[in-house]
């Protein structure tokens, strides 16, 4: 019997980058990033009256019948901004920033063109959003120019491109399969809401005219149909597995035990009856780490030896190869999809959807403002 290991692994990947010699106790260092001069704090007295001195720089341009609309709407904005901000960074920093303070005064002209609350809700979101980016210029230069045409947007074109968004690139983290399915209908019942899905092309070319989405010409055909799709995007559901009662398997346990490597790595396959496969979310052999707890009980990450990476590598080899042709598991995936309602409904709008087109980076700053404020635990991210 191989020696009983000292810490009780569970595999995950990390970008750990640290050395340590013998008899060292590694740490992990973290670093934060303000992309603000450190000022003291705001409170919400003076965030709203920033607000409103804010406000009568815009209302200098409007006509007098315009500014008491204009003023009434703003404050609305405002009373959901600040709040939504506070919950962000208690200190308020974002409003000792002239770039923010210039993106908030866009804002505030468009929360003036609209007296719909929801785009309230998203203008806030879109804030925070651009506060979450730091430094990316590229990403908050969409999400300004998404700022700029929240008032221009039709509500159904923006359910139809958040649905598009979360079929595209949302994958929920599960590894248990009906989990993730009733994860992410909850999801897209959420953004749906009471609503019906757009129809035609109308909605499709009202995005194309703010730039939200690129049309991509007829001649070059549509979306995959989702069943296509899908395997693609759930690939980790797509992978062949090794059957638990095989010699295969047992030679991998043999291995697993021999090198100190946990089994709980393996669960059972959500597509194929008596198969197990490696939850493991990467196979990137190097990054892989054990994590365990020191004599503290602090959290430590171990590197493999490059013993457990060969084992690994063999393992990823057996387990890991692509089974997104499969017919017989795409069917049994779409069979699982279609039991939650709002999939299917989903699933007949988007294989109906009549022209393809990619959606930009103003696209995906409103997708995730709107989904985000559906949800909060979506993060903040483009």
């Amino acid at each position: 019997m191989p020696p009983k290991p000292k810490l009780v692994y569970k595999m995950e990947i990390t970008k750990q980058g640290q050395t340590a010699g013998d008899n060292s106790t590694q740490m992990q260092a973290g670093v934060i990033n303000n992309n603000y001069t450190i000022v003291q704090g705001i409170d919400e007295a003076r965030a709203m009256e920033i607000c409103q001195q804010q406000f009568q720089l815009l209302a200098r341009d409007l006509i007098q019948e315009a500014k008491g609309v204009a003023k009434e709407r703003v404050e609305q904005f405002v009373k959901i901004l600040i709040p939504k901000l506070a919950d962000y960074d208690e200190q308020l920093k974002a409003f000792a920033d002239p770039s923010f303070i210039k993106t908030l005064q866009s804002a505030q002209m468009s929360a003036a063109c609209t007296s719909r609350k929801a785009d309230y809700d998203m203008l806030s979101d879109l804030l925070i959003h651009r506060l979450n980016q730091g430094e990316n210029r590229e990403q908050r230069l969409g999400i300004s120019k998404a700022i700029e045409i929240v008032d221009q947007l039709s509500e159904d074109a923006v359910i139809g491109l958040s649905v598009c968004y979360t079929t595209l690139h949302l994958i929920p983290n599960a590894d248990n399969l009906h989990e993730g399915l009733s994860a992410h209908d909850k999801l897209l019942e959420k953004i749906i809401g009471n609503e019906d899905l757009p129809q035609g092309e109308r909605w499709i070319e009202h995005l194309d005219l703010l730039s939200v989405v690129r049309l991509t010409p007829k001649s070059l055909g549509s979306f995959l149909k989702l069943s296509e799709l899908k395997p693609q995007i759930f690939s980790k559901y797509f992978v062949s597995g090794v059957k638990v009662e095989s010699e295969e398997f047992s030679t991998i346990k043999d291995d697993f035990i021999q090198h100190g490597l946990p089994l709980s790595c393996f669960v059972p396959h959500p597509l194929k009856s008596d198969y197990v496969m490696l939850k493991l979310p990467d196979e990137d052999i190097d990054n892989i780490c054990a994590t365990g707890q020191n004599a503290d009980g602090k959290i430590i990450y171990v590197p493999l030896t490059s013993e457990q990476k060969e084992v690994m590598k063999r393992t990823f080899e057996v387990t890991r190869r692509d089974e997104s042709k499969n017919e017989q598991l795409v069917s049994k995936f779409m069979d699982e999809w279609d039991k939650f309602p709002t999939l299917n409904k989903v699933r007949k709008w988007w294989d109906a959807l009549p022209s393809h087109f990619s959606i930009t980076s103003i696209g995906r700053a409103i997708s995730y403002a709107y989904i985000h404020s559906k949800d909060s635990n979506v993060p903040y991210w483009c």
